[in-house]
């Protein structure tokens, strides 16, 4: 009895731990859309009943994107067992039996598509769309050289799009072009952390890797860090954010996006944290201060401008 009760535990275990709940933070920004929208002049709807459907879209995006790491999972199974660390991935390892994952696998994504429907249609052709695009990357664009972070970064733009059709907002171009900017930056700065980490050995762990000079990928870091903060500074100053929220105090945030910037290069070049932006970004006490900070800075000039 206690033997098929551990079995079941550790079964359990394996299943949650497939899903991959430690990357869902990422799913937090199906929230920005509503945040931004509170303040805005031109915009009229129920908050309680936007979060309450923002919040399902959230819980939504967790099932799909967990659906999608199990496919991924089980694509790769073969393979990770070779690598040091991949194999102690529950499929490659055994502790889940593959019939089981692929259970899992089907359950988060019917009950997900399904769920979806009673956002509208819109949101579930976004959502349905969005998981065609990572099976592709799963089986195909991960391998294509530049194409395997823009769709990473396309994927955190569907976002931020998905929870403004959930609430019932409109989004707003300038926060997705900076979603899109700021996500290529954490993605390239995961990519030097895997070439410089890994060295010769990075293409055993991404194939996508040995097409990749540092050189390169630091220079696009260095790009994409300089068009996030130009997106950012343009986005508080344009005529239609200033008409929205009926000011232009929303220029004092740019600091705390700068130095949320300049913290993380620091923290990738000089001590090699950008391998794991969801772990950097909730740990590192300065950077988790600097966005609270930004967070408070916004909602006091959406209070001032009332």
């Amino acid at each position: 009895m206690n033997e098929n009760a551990n079995k079941l535990r550790t079964c359990l275990g394996a299943m949650l731990e497939v899903a991959r709940p430690g990357q869902w933070v990422k799913n937090l920004l199906v929230l920005a859309g509503l945040f931004f929208a509170l303040a805005d002049k031109f915009q009229r709807f129920s908050v309680a009943e936007s979060l309450l459907r923002t919040l399902l879209a959230v819980a939504l995006f967790c099932a799909i994107s967990g659906a999608v790491y199990i496919m991924n999972d089980l694509h790769d199974a073969e393979a990770d067992r070779s690598h040091p660390a991949k194999r102690n991935r529950p499929v490659a390892s055994g502790r889940l039996p593959g019939r089981v994952a692929v259970a899992e696998y089907f359950a988060l994504l019917v009950s997900a598509m399904g769920l979806s429907l009673f956002l509208g249609p819109r949101f579930a052709l976004c959502l349905a769309g969005y998981f065609l695009m990572q099976t592709a990357y799963t089986y195909w664009l991960k391998d294509v050289v530049l194409v395997d972070v823009f769709i990473v970064a396309i994927g955190f733009v569907v976002r931020v799009y998905v929870g403004t059709l959930a609430a019932g907002v409109k989004a707003s171009s300038w926060l997705l072009l900076c979603t899109f900017m700021a996500a290529l930056f954490l993605i390239l700065c995961k990519r030097h952390d895997e070439k410089v980490t890994l060295g010769d050995a990075a293409a055993t762990h991404r194939k996508v890797l040995a097409a990749y000079a540092p050189a390169l990928l630091e220079h696009l870091i260095a790009i994409a860090a300089a068009c996030t903060i130009l997106c950012y500074a343009l986005y508080t100053l344009a005529p239609a954010t200033v008409a929205k929220f009926g000011t232009e105090r929303l220029v004092a945030t740019v600091p705390f996006v700068v130095f949320g910037i300049f913290r993380y290069m620091f923290l990738a070049f000089c001590r090699g944290q950008g391998g794991r932006p969801e772990r950097t970004l909730v740990r590192d006490i300065p950077l988790v201060l600097d966005m609270a900070l930004y967070a408070v800075a916004c909602v006091v000039v959406m209070l001032l401008a009332r």
